[in-house]
């Protein structure tokens, strides 16, 4: 089995290969693994490639590849709450009824308008309506005052890769891991938006994202070869497998797993069906740009998150330093500030304008600066928006699967990639690679 790629998901997908007692050969153009789950050191701090919150960390995919394939496993701290800032306010995000009917950020007749709109959509929840068809902006019409369409745009933005209500699916807002269920169809998912306590496990690793790729790596064993520096040129299709041509060699083997972009393999595979290929083009990427400050003293205090629906673009702002205080100096602060970016943008002209936004929003993080740090990245392969386009894991191509945040629409980050193996490894055993 050959492995194109060291991100999270192919070495997910290497590890439990591996143990299930396949010989795996991983293949990472560049020379560190990781892709965007990485950490590393700056003049004394310890940054991460873009901030992360591990979700569903009590029953999904994560929990579940660790539990059977890790030796070893990352400490997780809680995330704690999320924030929402909003016209010079900050309120904790409103995850449930009780919370959201005093949700003071936005007007009482709204809260009651959208609470009357869930209630009365009963007919959407059937399993002949595809909600990745219908936008939560058409759900809910033109009936909420311009404060309540930021905070929802905002809330879609973050949820989808930076698109607002208009373009989000409702699908998106009831992707729940459901582990309870009190009724089935249309009763469990109003269940789940309404009276779950969202966030409660969602956490952060303690020493920074780099831990889970470490406890990957050092799980693996003998069964895997890993090599760096090795970016894949061709992906040939053969009479009994594949041939993975690299700038430095090429390996053969009976099955392939890329875990790169998907959008990129019909430049490998020149076999693809034609309609296939085409379909993967249409796949859209995310940008995003993260601003880490390193602030002279404690100033966000929370241990949690913050939303920024005010700024421009919206901001999620973390400080990862709260959950390990190793990750800055001693009596610092690291803080991570994260946007959404369009496909060509300026990173200066940006970074000027979010510090200017971050200034203008907390000023005292302006005569607290001492570090400043910044990344462009692009966190999700694939943005969940009204009839996008995924890839599957199965590909038309017998022996070759796709794995990554491109192919699975679930949740999103490391969960969304976990879920891409679990996938995997259900098609292996269906096609009696594995038992």
């Amino acid at each position: 089995m050959i492995v194109v790629g060291g991100g999270v998901s192919g070495l997910l997908s290497a590890l439990a290969l591996s143990k299930e007692g396949k010989k795996v050969l991983v293949l990472e153009k560049d020379n560190v693994l990781g892709g965007v789950l990485r950490s590393y050191n700056v003049d004394g701090y310890r940054v991460d490639t873009g901030p992360h919150v591990i979700t569903r960390l009590e029953h999904g995919p994560l929990k579940y590849l660790m539990d059977k394939y890790f030796e070893v496993t990352p400490i997780f701290v809680p995330h704690g709450r999320y924030f929402v800032r909003l016209n010079r306010m900050l309120r904790p995000f409103p995850w449930n009824l009780r919370d959201w009917l005093s949700f003071d950020l936005i007007p009482p007749v709204d809260r009651l308008y959208l609470m009357k709109t869930l209630f009365s959509a009963s007919y959407l929840f059937t399993p002949e309506q595809d909600l990745n068809k219908m936008s939560v902006g058409a759900l809910i019409g033109n009936g909420v005052s311009p404060e309540t369409k930021k905070f929802l745009d905002c809330m879609c933005a973050f949820m989808t890769g930076g698109v607002s209500m208009d373009e989000t699916p409702v699908a998106r807002f009831i992707d729940a891991e459901r582990y309870k269920s009190i009724s089935e169809g249309y009763l469990d998912k109003l269940y789940n938006i309404l009276m779950k306590e969202g966030g409660s496990d969602q956490t952060y690793p303690k020493t920074g994202i780099q831990s889970i790729i470490d406890s990957i790596v050092t799980s693996i064993g003998a069964n895997a070869d890993i090599r760096v520096g090795e970016a894949v040129k061709e992906i040939g299709v053969r009479d009994k497998g594949f041939e993975v041509t690299t700038v430095k060699d090429s390996y053969k083997g009976n099955f392939v797993v890329y875990s790169s972009f998907a959008s990129e393999l019909p430049k490998l595979v020149k076999s693809l069906p034609k309609e296939y290929a085409r379909s993967l083009a249409r796949i859209k990427r995310i940008n995003s740009m993260t601003l880490w400050l390193g602030l002279k003293k404690k100033i966000f205090t929370e241990q949690g998150s913050e939303i920024w629906a005010d700024s421009k673009p919206y901001s999620w702002v973390i400080s990862t330093s709260n959950y390990d205080p190793n990750l800055a100096p001693k009596d610092r602060q690291l803080v991570g500030f994260a946007f959404i970016m369009p496909q060509d943008f300026k990173v200066e002209k940006e970074k000027k304008k979010a510090l200017d936004m971050i200034y203008a929003t907390v000023p005292e993080v302006e005569r607290n600066v001492e570090f400043t740090h910044v990344q462009t990245l692009v966190p999700e392969k694939a943005v969940w928006t009204v009839g996008a386009k995924f890839a599957s894991v199965k590909t038309p191509v017998p022996g070759l699967y796709l794995v990554g945040t491109d192919t699975e629409k679930r949740s999103m980050g490391v969960t969304r990639a976990s879920y891409s193996v679990v996938r995997l490894l259900s098609h292996l055993k269906e096609d009696k690679f594995i038992q």
